[in-house]
């Protein structure tokens, strides 16, 4: 299995240890630096959520799990047995999802199979966002920072950005 690393990625990797020192003492999360995420050439689209939602199901391949127009389709022979998955829209500023499998952290699909991700933006009615081509990211949860362009397709009449990743985790859409 190979690792992509996007150049941001490894700028804000760079960044932090600069911050931190070499030795990791200061474990604490680093917040977005505006520097960095000016750097990517991108932001992340701000449309506030007040609550957060979440939905859980056990899943086959080719099954999917849905929230509020956001989705998550199990690619086929990404996964040997029944799988738990939870899809949550976290209280957030940004239009952001979180997606885990139960038991697991950090989670990757088996093969290099690649789910496919959508975001929707339909509850968010600036139509500033209609001008320019919105894209997927990876993003810490925490801090908010891009972690890597996931690209995607901006179908501006559903309002949803669909993308495909071999793994599961904070995503959002940014222009």
């Amino acid at each position: 299995m190979g690792y992509r690393i996007h150049a941001g990625a490894a700028l804000l990797f760079v960044v932090s240890l600069a911050a931190i020192g070499c030795d990791g003492a200061d474990n604490a999360p680093l917040a977005p630096d505006a520097a960095l995420l000016a750097a990517s050439g991108s932001t992340l689209i701000e449309c506030p959520v007040s609550e957060t939602r979440s939905v859980t199901k056990e899943l086959l391949p080719g099954e999917t799990i849905e929230l509020d127009g956001h989705s998550m389709t199990v690619p086929i022979g990404a996964i040997l047995v029944p799988t738990t998955f939870t899809l949550t829209v976290p209280k957030s500023n940004y239009m952001e999802i979180e997606i885990h499998a139960e038991g697991a952290e950090h989670f990757v699909f088996l093969d290099e199979a690649q789910a496919s991700i959508t975001i929707s933006y339909q509850r968010c009615t600036r139509s500033d966002i209609d001008k320019s081509a919105l894209t997927a990211w990876y993003i810490d949860s925490a801090t908010k920072a891009l972690l890597e362009h996931m690209g995607g397709t901006d179908d501006k009449v559903a309002r949803t950005v669909t993308f495909d990743s071999d793994h599961l985790s904070g995503f959002a859409i940014a222009n």
